[in-house]
C-alpha cells in the first residue's frame, strides 16, 4: 500500500542513458519526467480503480469491469476537458 509521497526508482542503464541524451537537448532530468508522467496518467489509474470499486460492491453479478472501465475513462476525460476550459 502507498503510504510515501515519495518513491524510489531503480533505473537500467539504457534508460539512464538515454535520460541523459533527453535531458542534453531538454534540460528536463528524469524526476521531472517521471512526475509528469505519473501526474498526466492518473486519471486512468483513478478510472481502473473506480471501476474495479464498483464492480467489488457487486461480486454476485457478472460485471464487465472494462466496460466500467472505459466509462469511467470518458468521465476522468470529460472532467479534465471541463477543468481545462475553465482555466
Amino acid at each position: 500500500m502507498a503510504t510515501k509521497s515519495q518513491v524510489q526508482v531503480q533505473l537500467q542503464a539504457n534508460a539512464v542513458e538515454l535520460f541523459n541524451r533527453y535531458h542534453k537537448y531538454t534540460g528536463t532530468s528524469p524526476e521531472v519526467y517521471i512526475t509528469q508522467l505519473v501526474e498526466q496518467t492518473l486519471p486512468t489509474v483513478a478510472a481502473m480503480v473506480d471501476a474495479m470499486d464498483e464492480a467489488s460492491k457487486q461480486p454476485d453479478k457478472d460485471i464487465d469491469v472494462m466496460a466500467l472501465f472505459g466509462k469511467k475513462m470518458a468521465e476522468h476525460a470529460l472532467t479534465q476537458q471541463n477543468i481545462a476550459l475553465s482555466q
